[in-house]
């Protein structure tokens, strides 16, 4: 599927011009065995940053360089621009709460492994590895499971599927004069120096982020509605106010929980691969697993 749109794409189109600029080296480093993950703000109130990249660590990704990136409701649409003709608009509505809280953080990722040991691209590992914001009781050894997903849109983060999303997701989240340098990051070898500014990097965040513990216990079930657009807008509405007396993370939970669960509206037009071997397609989960169709957002 992404051989029909992504030609006519202009976001992967002006990535792929900078990429013709490149070496055979250096694309092998950039597109073969390297990815990168992008925390979005639950991961840092949550304060999940540090153990998702040691848990990485210990499975071969090491930090190549980082950088802030702010995803507002535009930008969202746009990522997942292939994948959220299926997601239900109250779903859309909620991450544009999350990702509205405060920036996300891009690390991009080398696989130290590399290709001919795992027979898979970065990008195609890390998002092996990522496992399912959907089905919770499905991520036994998975990053998610480690970090607790509980909730379908509070997944606290998002990697590419595959080299080709990796070219067109780069070209979204940076402007055109600062993609040269993201994928300069790709390019880089893992160093101290790196793995030291990726932790003041997070610092930082933390810093200006206080910590949520993000437990759905904690809030209100929310009252159940009919289940259309219309109700579940109008109960967003009111969680999204910015005046409520509610903090705002208390807030997010409640809708999060509002709209757990929901169906999806129809097949994304852009899914997932749900087993490389028979090269199906998953149904696609969360906002960003829903919007990347699988958990692969």
């Amino acid at each position: 599927m992404r051989r029909g749109f992504y030609p006519d794409d202009i976001y992967f189109c002006e990535t792929a011009l900078l990429l013709e600029r490149e070496s055979h080296q250096r694309l092998d480093l950039m597109l073969r065995r390297s990815s990168f993950v992008m925390f979005k703000p639950e991961a840092v109130v949550g304060r999940r940053i540090g153990p998702a990249l040691a848990w990485l660590a210990a499975r071969g990704f090491r930090p190549t360089g980082c950088a802030r990136v702010r995803v507002d409701p535009r930008v969202h649409r746009e990522l997942w621009r292939y994948q959220l003709n299926a997601a239900s608009l109250a779903i859309v509505r909620t991450v544009d709460m999350i990702l509205s809280a405060g920036p996300c953080l891009v690390v991009a990722l080398r696989d130290e492994h590399g290709p001919e040991r795992t027979g898979m691209t970065a990008s195609a590992r890390l998002a092996a590895l990522k496992g399912s914001s959907s089905n919770p009781g499905a991520n036994g050894g998975s990053l998610r499971g480690e970090l607790g997903c509980e909730l379908l849109c509070l997944n606290f983060l998002h990697a590419p599927d595959d080299p080709s999303d990796q070219v067109r997701e780069l070209g979204v989240l940076f402007p055109a004069r600062e993609r040269a340098a993201a994928l300069a990051m790709l390019a880089a070898d893992p160093c101290a120096a790196t793995d030291a500014a990726v932790a003041a990097a997070v610092r930082a965040l933390y810093a200006e982020h206080p910590a949520h513990p993000l437990d759905p216990a904690a809030v209100p079930a929310p009252p159940a509605t009919d289940g259309s657009d219309a109700a579940l807008f109008a109960r967003l509405d009111v969680l999204d106010d910015p005046d409520s007396d509610i903090p705002h993370w208390d807030r997010v939970l409640m809708a999060a929980r509002l709209v757990d669960g929901l169906p999806s509206r129809r097949r994304p037009l852009i899914g997932s691969p749900r087993s490389r071997s028979t090269g199906s397609e998953d149904r696609h989960e969360s906002t960003e697993d829903r919007h990347d169709s699988a958990s692969k957002a």
